[in-house]
């Protein structure tokens, strides 16, 4: 069993580098880049952390994030 298995069983290691990716980046775009992934998977691993957490994230607006 891994540690993040312990602390939540849906909370995962990618979906962390995810948004941090795309807070360090400003957008899902740029966050994408970083993280040589699609646009369209990185949205959908955010929005999977926001279900876990129950809070949202990002303020998204126009062509970013914040």
């Amino acid at each position: 069993m891994r540690n993040d298995d312990i602390l939540h069983p849906q909370l995962d290691s990618d979906l962390l580098r995810s948004f941090l990716a795309v807070a360090k980046a400003g957008s899902v775009s740029g966050g994408s880049a970083r993280l040589l992934r699609t646009q369209s998977a990185v949205s959908l691993q955010v929005q999977k952390l926001e279900e876990i957490v129950a809070h949202q994230l990002f303020d998204r607006h126009g062509r970013g994030v914040s």
